[in-house]
């Protein structure tokens, strides 16, 4: 990438913009991930990956599309530190063998123990007449004996201890696989279903901590028209700015899918309908202050209507997201371009926002 980029500031769709430029001057491949290496590496966000990219740069003078893989791998992509499915799930049975044979082990050396002490005790009791060279003797032997034992306990401890470790990183990994596999490929968002995972998940932890949450769902105003004056290729990437967009504009524990073909969803744990409006709204002004493509007459913007909601007692995610859905009917009925805050008896805000 050229040092121009640096410069551009982090509007996502100037800098989505230059990222297309840059990677078709140096014919590299137009995937979600390069866009979502170079918006990171962008924004400063991850430090660690700079640092690695710099100094990349500094050796070489450019990266490559090899270099941005493996960064983007290290750094960015949820199967970080993982190796091929294939390659992880054998690994996590060949230590889940090491596991059973390890346990095996510490069983066995237990019995052997117990074993030598019966043995001794039968010795003992047989014995005629005892010495006390016998006794101290045979105490000698059980002090050993004993010795031995705990030397091999300590390191069957130690050795299933590591075990269990590895066995609980691969595990990690193999979570890191399924939300990969769960990802949209457009965006390099979580994906609808996952969404639905998540929603209920958090749902169930906020009944029991009776802690709040909201859901907020985004509906892009006439993105077909969109598609039709731009073009799909350009539409893709929008959307997967849009994507950026409405991540900068959230906290770090938030969660934000692609929820359908011109829609985004975010679940905001925490937090109550009146502040995730505030949240939606800086959404909603951060989009409609953007250019999104260079068009005369303002064609090149795109807009959004949103639906906002909290869950109430008994809440399933169904009916939580009904009302958000119903929220963005709402918005779109009075013009688009707005957001709405819905609670079981219909829409509590949805004061009128210019276009």
């Amino acid at each position: 990438m050229s040092p121009a980029l640096a410069k551009s500031g982090t509007n996502p769709f100037h800098v989505c913009d230059m990222i297309v430029a840059e990677l078709r001057a140096a014919r590299m491949p137009l995937e979600p991930r390069q866009f979502e290496f170079w918006f990171a590496y962008m924004s400063g966000r991850n430090a660690a990956l700079n640092t690695a990219a710099n100094d990349i740069k500094s050796k070489q003078g450019t990266l490559t599309g090899q270099d941005i893989d493996r960064l983007h791998t290290a750094f960015l992509s949820p199967w970080r530190m993982a190796e091929r499915p294939d390659a992880l799930a054998a690994r996590l049975t060949g230590k889940l063998s090491d596991f059973a044979i390890t346990l095996e082990g510490a069983i066995g050396s237990a019995q052997a123990h117990r074993e030598t002490l019966t043995a001794e005790a039968a010795q003992l009791r047989d014995h005629g007449a005892l010495t006390l060279q016998d006794v101290l003797t045979a105490i000698e032997r059980l002090t050993k004996a004993t010795q031995e034992s705990q030397t091999r306990f300590s390191l069957l401890e130690a050795r299933m201890d590591a075990t269990n470790r590895e066995i609980g990183a691969l595990q990690e990994q193999l979570s890191a696989v399924r939300a990969e596999c769960q990802a949209d490929p457009t965006t390099a968002l979580p994906n609808r279903a996952m969404f639905n995972s998540i929603l209920s998940k958090t749902l169930e932890s906020a009944a029991e901590t009776r802690q709040p949450v909201s859901v907020v769902l985004c509906d892009l105003d006439f993105f077909t028209a969109f598609n039709e004056n731009f073009g799909n290729h350009k539409g893709d990437q929008a959307l997967r700015s849009i994507g950026m967009l409405v991540k900068a504009q959230m906290r770090s524990g938030d969660f934000v899918a692609r929820f359908g073909g011109d829609e985004y969803a975010v679940i905001l744990p925490q937090m109550r309908a009146s502040g995730a409006v505030e949240h939606a709204e800086q959404i909603r002004q951060a989009l409609m202050a953007t250019v999104v493509a260079e068009h005369p007459n303002d064609a090149g913007r795109l807009t959004v209507s949103i639906g906002v909601a909290d869950a109430i007692k008994g809440d399933t995610p169904e009916f939580l997201l009904r009302r958000a859905a119903n929220g963005v009917q709402v918005a779109k009925r009075e013009g688009r371009n707005r957001v709405v805050e819905m609670s079981p008896d219909g829409p509590i805000w949805t004061a009128k926002r210019p276009i």
